[in-house]
This record gives C-alpha cells, structure tokens and sequence, in this order.
C-alpha cells in the first residue's frame, strides 16, 4: 500500500472563483484518462471552458447548477444537479458550474470516445445510446 498526498490548488482561469481542486494521479496506460475532486464554495463558479476531453461531472456533496452553450456555442441549457447525479460534457462543449451550496464532485476526464452506461437513469438530454 502506498499513501501520496494529493496536490491541491485554487482555480482561478475562466474567471473561476471560490474552487478548490484535487488533482489524482494520472492513468498512463489509457490514452489519456485524468480524476480531480473539486470544492466549489456556495456561489462559487468554475468559469465557461470548453471540455478538453469527454467529462463527467459527478456531484457528492452540495447543489449547483450546470450550463452548456454546446460545441458550436448555440446551445443554451441550464440544469440544476445534486448529489448522485452527473453532467456529461463532449469534447469542445462549453459549459459552467456554479454553486448554489458548498459543492463537493469527482470530473473524471478522457480522451475515449464513449462511456458505458448500465443503470443510469437519463435525466436530462438526448437519449442514451
């Protein structure tokens, strides 16, 4: 067994305030998978970015709301999200996350193209595969 002390630092690009962020070792055998635990404080924002790679944004703790504007930016959807439940951002969709409570969520991110999904139940969106 090994204990590592996770790094930890502020985020503050995209104009993000009140984050805080965990980042987990890398997976250097896929292609490129990376695990961060997040800390947004309530009214905190994690700025307007587009995803650099398919990302799951999984709430633990706290409410938010989570916005996409899509890949080519004419979307235009706003969803309130809360603990057991996860945003799903494509490559280049443009999105945001603001809490509305002391947030706390686990992104993973990678460069596969698709994910699995058994029993999840779509809440919001376009129909799963």
């Amino acid at each position: 067994m090994r204990i590592i002390q996770l790094p930890s630092r502020e985020i503050s690009r995209f104009d993000s305030h009140g984050v805080d962020m965990d980042f987990l070792p890398q997976v250097l055998d896929a292609e490129r998978t990376m695990m961060h635990i997040v800390r947004i404080v309530a009214n905190g924002t994690l700025g307007e970015h587009p995803a650099t790679a398919l990302q799951v944004f999984a709430v633990l703790a706290g409410e938010g709301v989570v916005t996409s504007k899509g890949v080519a930016g004419d979307a235009d959807e706003r969803w309130e999200i809360q603990p057991g439940q996860a945003a799903i951002w494509d490559t280049g969709e443009v999105h945001e996350t603001t809490a509305t409570t002391d947030l706390l969520a686990a992104i993973v991110e990678t460069t596969g193209s698709e994910l699995v999904l058994l029993e999840h139940e779509l809440l919001f969106g376009p129909p799963l595969d």
